[in-house]
């Protein structure tokens, strides 16, 4: 789920508006619950003591610290992820000369088609804990990756402009953790993970990528620049003049204050349940083990300053989900959780006009369809893995 500021897009929604008086994140498209938390994960939820090396490959290190248990749901009958406080799978990914401890789950047959799904802002890979279960017993081999910055991975201060660190490491995770025998595989993203789903595959290619599922995908659109051009984009982002460096520096240090006060609030319990119930069709969905799953990263004390940072663009201009779609050549599902009020079916009428192979399903459900309407979501992602 996207929870909040440094979606791609733009902020739209009152609550965000509320929490900030002003809209300051150009790519982001909800609300700031994203605020409360997944953003966040201490050192204390990598338990060496109980790990269990299981690396790959000489240069690709991963341990276990938790053993993957589902358990029933009595409300609907179906299997979910048993929530485990110190999260199941570490990767240290090398990037840019730097280890990341990044946190994952796993399940299904070695060998079997193999799906990566992509939680949204604010959100981890327990946000997927209907979902893991049921294409493992349909025969797929799962894996659900926390973003840096998100959940249990790390919450490392760096760069999260474009996503473009989102969609390197979604990249890299393909690679390194499932491995070569396992690509191509099929990315399924809601929201935010959405739109970096599609970057990779638009960036990477069908060697890596061999299908895409948006659930309510985020993402800006070249339309919401404001009319402005290519060039002229480029050149705002390039001035350099004293009186440009001056008002950037201004505005982010008056953005990053007000937004830290707007992170105390919204990482509250009581404010991450009230924000789910304005895009949850079904309440009875928004359990403890859920808002824990939220509330718990963002104490990391990290946590305030990822969050500006994930909202916060030091370049530009963005990467439109326009440019990725005419650069995107494999299968498209637009699953789509029509009673959203943020990211709503208009969004997907406009993605399936860019892009007209895209395959459309239309759900009786809200921004986080495989958690508000899970039997209904993994019917229909199902039928579509089944036509690939």
């Amino acid at each position: 789920m996207h929870l909040a500021h440094r979606h791609p897009g733009n902020c739209i929604t009152s609550l965000c508006q509320a929490n900030t008086r002003k809209s300051f994140c150009r790519l982001h498209e909800c609300t700031a619950l994203t605020a409360s938390g997944a953003i966040a994960l201490n050192t204390r939820y990598w338990p060496q003591q109980r790990a269990l090396s299981v690396a790959r490959a000489a240069n690709v290190s991963t341990s276990q610290v938790s053993a993957l248990s589902y358990e029933l749901d009595p409300r609907n009958g179906l299997q979910r992820i048993k929530y485990e406080p110190n999260g199941w799978y570490y990767w240290d990914w090398k990037w840019e000369g730097q280890t990341r401890k990044v946190h994952y789950v796993k399940a299904g047959r070695q060998g079997a088609p193999i799906v990566v799904l992509v939680h949204g802002y604010g959100a981890s890979s327990y946000h997927w804990r209907y979902n893991v279960p049921a294409l493992a017993d349909a025969g797929y081999q799962v894996y659900a990756v926390d973003l840096l910055g998100f959940g249990y991975s790390e919450k490392a201060r760096v760069d999260y402009t474009n996503a473009e660190v989102w969609s390197s490491q979604v990249a890299a995770f393909i690679r390194e953790v499932v491995g070569p025998a396992g690509a191509p595989v099929v990315l399924a993203g809601n929201s935010l993970g959405g739109y970096v789903s599609l970057a990779t595959a638009a960036t990477h290619g069908p060697e890596l990528v061999r299908g895409v599922a948006l659930l309510n995908g985020a993402g800006p659109f070249r339309d919401s620049n404001g009319g402005k051009t290519s060039e002229q984009e480029a050149a705002e982002w390039a001035d350099q003049s004293w009186w440009a460096r001056t008002k950037r520096s201004i505005a982010t240090s008056l953005k990053r204050g007000v937004m830290f006060f707007a992170f105390q609030r919204t990482k509250q319990p009581a404010r991450i349940r009230e924000v789910l119930q304005m895009v949850y069709v079904d309440h009875s969905s928004i359990d403890d083990d859920l808002v824990t799953s939220i509330e718990a990263p963002a104490q990391d004390p990290a946590a305030s300053e990822v969050f500006f940072l994930v909202s916060h663009s030091t370049r530009g201009p963005p990467r439109y989900v326009d440019e990725l779609l005419e650069r995107l050549k494999v299968p498209l599902l637009l699953l789509w959780g029509d009673k959203d009020p943020w990211i709503t079916p208009a969004r997907a009428a406009k993605i399936q006009a860019l892009y007209p192979a895209a395959v459309k399903v239309g759900l009786e459900s809200g921004h986080c369809p495989h958690d508000d309407t899970p039997a209904e979501t993994n019917m229909a992602l199902l039928d579509w893995l089944g036509s690939l």
